[in-house]
């Protein structure tokens, strides 16, 4: 009879669990290398498998398809930009420009860091599953703008605060794609400028639309 605790016993002291998460992991990577060498149009289960050095059982215990393992690559890297901007966004000591200006740059940083996930980033609005984790993502980030990096002086979560804020995202997702793609001439610096100077500019002239406080007689 099949013996069930047999399929789960440790190997070589590695636990079944763990042994899954490693696997998971080698099948991330390696859909990373495929994406990075042939694009997201070309990466194929069967691809990402070879480059793994595993086969396709372990792929499809782990993910149903080729887009799940793209959106899960790159909800992995929204979680490390999430991570890499925080402490921009926790400089209390900072002005409200300096910590819009520095998240930005963090930004900038995480998504140029591997070309591996740039490639993935830029190429993700050609794939419709991986457009709308983006689309999704835009609200996560818009959330943080508004906790942290915005000093307005107005409800923080009203439908114009949001506006701007999804306005920044979204642009900076577009305007940071093309860099990548190499379609803007300008250095790291020039663009982390060039974004933040207009977030800045947004930012203020919310903060001045505000209605003044009334006075009584």
């Amino acid at each position: 009879m099949y013996d069930v605790a047999e399929a789960v016993r440790p190997y070589r002291g590695v636990s079944a669990e763990e042994r899954r998460t490693l696997r998971r992991s080698q099948l991330l990577e390696a859909c990373l290398d495929v994406v990075g060498e042939v694009g997201v149009a070309a990466t194929t289960a069967e691809a990402i498998c070879a480059r793994a050095g595993l086969s396709k059982r372990y792929f499809y215990e782990t993910f149903t398809d080729r887009d799940e393992v793209l959106v899960a690559a790159l909800d992995v890297f929204f979680e490390s930009a999430r991570i890499a901007i925080l402490p921009a966004l926790a400089a209390t000591d900072a002005t409200a420009d300096e910590r819009l200006t520095g998240t930005v740059a963090a930004l900038v940083a995480s998504v140029s860091a591997d070309p591996r996930t740039a490639r993935l980033y830029v190429e993700s609005s050609r794939n419709v599953a991986l457009e709308q984790r983006r689309i999704a993502a835009y609200d996560v980030f818009a959330d943080l703008l508004l906790e942290h990096a915005f000093d307005i002086g107005v409800e923080p979560h009203g439908p114009r605060a949001r506006t701007v804020a999804l306005l920044i995202v979204s642009g900076t997702t577009e305007v940071v794609a093309r860099w990548l793609s190499g379609d803007l001439d300008l250095d790291e610096a020039g663009l982390v400028d060039a974004i933040s100077g207009v977030g800045i500019a947004a930012a203020a002239a919310l903060s001045d639309s505000r209605p003044a406080p009334s006075r009584r007689p």
